[in-house]
């Protein structure tokens, strides 16, 4: 027993001196450094402290799109091959609204001209006033019609309705006015919706070198045939 006792008991004292220390206070000098005004305002104002670089905005369906699109243009214009076929079609559609717009200004002669037809044989709008009066063009109609020379009687057709136009004094005809001129002229008046669908047949005949057949002149007959009853003839 004395010997387990005297084993025991310096781990007793151990363990009482162990749970009885105690840290000193801390009594060291805290120092607070700080920067004064002057210093601070020089280092804000150097370009490393600068921070105006602005965030680039993320990409968007649309920008993505256009990206892709100036991808193929360059693509496109880079090929020899697409640029020879971007040439050709460019100066196709030139050259085929150069032709309609030199045909337009002729009267349609430049296509009768391609077509091996004269151009004496088309009916003119250039003529006077005392001609488009005293011309019998209900005659002229009939002699179309039995030739089933359709085109020519669209021709006739319209030009009687300036006639009646004319003599209802709701245009003033010069051989120098055009088509929409006398469309103008008309303003509200109930026949102009009728006359500017003659105009359009007309001009798809003369200038368009439109094909027209027996049914396709019916239904410009059918327009004339109002026309006809809105201005009073």
């Amino acid at each position: 027993m004395l010997f387990i006792l005297c084993f025991l008991l310096p781990a007793n004292v151990f363990a009482q001196d162990s749970s009885a220390i105690q840290f000193r206070p801390d009594s060291s000098e805290v120092n607070i450094r700080t920067i004064d005004t002057s210093t601070l305002d020089s280092l804000t104002r150097e370009d490393v402290f600068a921070y105006n670089e602005q965030a680039k905005n993320p990409e968007t369906l649309w920008s993505r799109i256009q990206q892709w699109i100036f991808q193929i243009l360059a693509w496109i214009f880079s090929s020899p091959w697409a640029s020879i076929t971007i040439r050709i079609i460019f100066f196709t559609i030139f050259g085929a609204l150069l032709f309609a717009l030199i045909n337009q200004m002729m009267g349609g002669n430049l296509t009768s001209s391609f077509s091996k037809k004269k151009a004496g044989q088309a009916l003119s709008l250039n003529i006077g006033e005392s001609e488009l009066s005293k011309t019998d063009y209900d005659e002229m109609l009939q002699a179309a019609l039995s030739e089933t020379r359709y085109r020519d009687a669209v021709r006739i057709l319209y030009l009687k309705s300036l006639q009646q136009l004319n003599e209802h004094e709701l245009i003033t005809w010069k051989p120098d006015k055009t088509n929409h001129d006398y469309l103008r002229e008309l303003g509200s008046h109930p026949s102009r919706s009728f006359f500017n669908k003659l105009t359009t047949y007309y001009e798809y005949v003369e200038y368009g070198d439109f094909k027209i057949d027996k049914t396709g002149f019916e239904t410009v007959q059918n327009v004339y045939h109002q026309f006809k009853d809105q201005a009073g003839s």
